[in-house]
């Protein structure tokens, strides 16, 4: 990856309560770092900072996935909905995202139970070209 710490968001809604930003990422390791730091960065901005360590999680996991089994171009999209968070990473490969046994020693095999446990919901779900993983966070103490 020629630069790593630019990859300009695109906006694509503005507005008091709904904001929503979407990257086009590289099928490269280093844009996990990234899409943290960026994540961080669009939720300080939103005014959202509380929910900053769930969904920087969540989008780690899922972009880590989407570069070690996807296929490029990857995709990812956060979507702000008052005090609600939803995301997803849209990648070309066909395989859905599935749970894997993790035994003591594993170093794969958590990504997805990091997702269930940082996420209030997420799923899985066919795209034109793939699959896309969405996830929502809710901010604590909101409903």
């Amino acid at each position: 990856m020629k630069n790593p710490s630019f990859i300009p968001p695109s906006l694509v809604k503005d507005d008091k309560n709904t904001r929503e930003a979407y990257w086009d990422l590289p099928a490269d390791p280093e844009a996990v770092g990234v899409v943290r730091r960026l994540a961080r960065e669009v939720l300080v901005g939103w005014g959202i900072s509380t929910m900053t360590e769930n969904v920087t999680m969540v989008v780690s996991e899922l972009v880590s996935n989407a570069v070690v089994h996807g296929q490029a171009p990857i995709t990812l999209s956060l979507h702000r909905h008052g005090r609600i968070v939803c995301g997803e990473v849209t990648d070309h490969s066909a395989v859905w995202s599935a749970p894997l046994p993790a035994g003591p020693d594993s170093e794969h095999g958590r990504g997805l139970a990091i997702v269930a446990a940082y996420a209030d919901r997420w799923g899985v779900e066919s795209a034109p070209q793939g699959k896309t993983v969405w996830f929502v966070c809710v901010e604590p103490g909101s409903l």
